[in-house]
């Protein structure tokens, strides 16, 4: 039932829009509300990490029924995959960029696509240069960590990257005297990306520029401190054939849609033979 709860949520997530997704943020504010009662030391971090994912797991056993088990599974990934409409979004956003809107278009992007806030002195260009790697990260983090952690344990594993996730953010934000847990949750949220960064860049290389992307992955894999993100980087720079200061939002878009189909077809068959 495995592969039949991710195509389920990822085709549903397809239809949906970003204005139709009640729930997505359900557990920011409650996490945001126990870390401001409890503080944000490293035994309340472990606490909100672990307790939530071992009384999910517990019930899931208690009741183990695959009709509970399915849908528990396909409702978690359909919240965490989100709505599916980047290519109507990038439509969107290249419209105010013709038009000559630039604020208008910075701000569909740092609110679509988590573009990080700042001066973009370079125009429309550095603007889509920093896009690329925004709109790649954001895919990675809601789809193929949320996917592969759903593969190996489930649905707890999906509620594993989220706290994982929120915590992170909650935790950066706290006073100095959070060090140590905003230390531990940086570390933790790197682990927890660290198998499904690599796995994502060796797809962009399969799907996208093989022969100069693989051979980057292979002398990247095992450096277990680089992060995902600045690998990631340099995967989409390599992956597409074109040159990277051609490269569009469209085209990194087009590519990890490949990748996602890509990763389902190997989960069918691993379902399949496996």
């Amino acid at each position: 039932m495995t592969f039949l709860a991710a195509i389920l949520a990822w085709l549903v997530s397809l239809s949906l829009s970003g204005s139709r997704m009640p729930g997505r943020e359900m557990l920011a504010r409650p996490l945001d509300q126990v870390f401001a009662r409890l503080g944000g030391s490293v035994w309340v971090y472990c606490l909100v990490i672990a307790v939530p994912v071992v009384l999910l797991a517990a019930i899931l056993g208690w009741f183990d029924h695959w009709l509970v088990t399915f849908l528990v599974g396909f409702g978690s990934l359909v919240l965490v995959f989100g709505s599916g409409d980047q290519a109507d979004q990038l439509k969107l956003y290249r419209q105010h960029q013709i038009d000559g809107d630039t604020e208008r278009a910075y701000e569909l992007a740092v609110e679509t696509f988590d573009l990080p806030e700042g001066l973009y002195e370079g125009g429309p260009s550095q603007m889509d240069d920093a896009l690329n790697l925004s709109l790649a990260y954001q895919l990675l983090e809601r789809f193929f960590v949320a996917l592969f952690w759903f593969v190996a344990f489930g649905a707890p594993g999906v509620l594993l990257v989220v706290l994982v996730r929120y915590a992170r953010s909650i935790l950066l934000q706290m006073p100095s005297e959070s060090s140590s847990a905003a230390s531990l949750a940086v570390q933790v949220h790197h682990a927890i990306n660290w198998i499904p960064a690599r796995l994502l860049t060796l797809s962009l290389a399969l799907v996208g520029d093989f022969s100069q992307s693989f051979a980057i992955w292979l002398r990247r894999i095992r450096d277990f401190e680089l992060v995902d993100r600045a690998l990631l980087e340099t995967s989409l720079k390599v992956s597409l054939p074109e040159n990277p200061d051609a490269q569009r939002p469209e085209d990194v878009l087009a590519l990890v849609k490949r990748a996602q189909v890509l990763w389902m077809v190997v989960i069918a068959l691993a379902t399949i033979f496996g």
